[in-house]
C-alpha cells in the first residue's frame, strides 16, 4: 500500500513584533509595530537619535517624504516632531499593513498620507518637499543601482529650491552618480550604515550648521 504524505502548507505569516519606538516630540515613548524578517531594516533608535541631532530635533511645518517608509519609523518620529504634512511611499505588501495598523495606533494622523505604490508612481506628483528621507533596500546599490539612480533623479526633481534629501545605505555600497540639479553635501556612518545628506546643486549652505534645524 502507497504510504499517504500530509499535504505541506506554506508557513504562516509571522505577527509583526513591537521592538519600535518614538524617540522625541508629540508621540514620545509610544510603540510602533514591525514587520518581522529581513525585508525592511527599521531605523535603529541610536540612528534615529544621531538623525534628528543632525538634522535639528523639530519638523515644524515641513512637507517631509518617507520613501521605501517600511514601518514608517521615519514617518511617525517626523510627524511626531510637528511636521505639516508626511508623505508615505511603501508598495511592499508585508509592510503596508504594519503601516497602516501603526497609524491607526496613533488615531490615523489626518497630515499623513500613506501610498502603497512604488515611489516612480508617486514622487513625480510631489512637489516643493523640504525633506525627502530615503531608505531603499541596501540590495539595490549591488543588484539594482538604476533603481538607487532614479530614486535620486525623481527625489531632486520633487525638492523645494533649499529641500534636502537624506538616503540611507549600507556599508559597501555607494551611490551612483548624482543626477543633474543633486550634489551630496555630507555622509556619516553609523555602525554597518550610512546616511547621505543630498541638496540641490546652487543651494547656499555657507552660512549653515550641520548639526543645526532643517528649515
Amino acid at each position: 500500500m502507497r504510504r499517504r504524505h500530509p499535504r505541506s502548507t506554506p508557513p504562516a505569516r509571522r505577527p509583526p513584533t513591537s521592538g519600535l519606538r518614538i524617540i522625541g516630540g508629540t508621540f514620545k515613548g509610544r510603540r510602533l509595530l514591525a514587520p518581522r524578517g529581513l525585508e525592511t531594516r527599521p531605523l535603529p533608535d541610536r540612528v534615529k537619535q544621531a538623525l534628528f541631532d543632525w538634522l535639528g530635533q523639530r519638523m515644524d511645518g515641513l512637507l517631509v517624504v518617507d520613501c521605501c517608509a517600511g514601518s514608517g519609523a521615519f514617518t511617525f518620529e517626523a510627524l511626531s516632531r510637528g511636521a505639516r504634512r508626511v508623505e508615505a511611499i511603501e508598495p511592499g505588501p508585508h509592510a503596508v499593513p504594519v503601516l497602516r495598523a501603526n497609524a491607526a495606533k496613533l488615531g490615523a494622523p489626518p497630515n499623513l498620507v500613506l501610498h502603497p505604490l512604488p515611489f516612480r508612481a508617486v514622487l513625480p506628483r510631489l512637489h516643493a518637499v523640504d525633506l525627502l528621507f530615503a531608505d531603499p533596500p541596501f540590495a539595490w546599490y549591488a543588484d539594482d543601482p538604476g533603481q538607487v539612480a532614479e530614486l535620486l533623479r525623481l527625489g531632486a526633481r520633487c525638492l523645494a529650491p533649499a529641500g534636502r534629501l537624506v538616503i540611507r545605505g549600507e556599508r559597501g555600497g555607494d551611490l551612483p552618480e548624482m543626477p543633474a540639479g543633486l550634489v551630496e553635501g555630507e555622509r556619516r556612518v553609523y555602525g554597518r550604515s550610512w546616511l547621505a545628506l543630498l541638496q540641490r546643486s546652487g543651494a547656499d549652505t555657507a552660512t549653515e550648521e550641520t548639526s543645526g534645524p532643517l528649515r
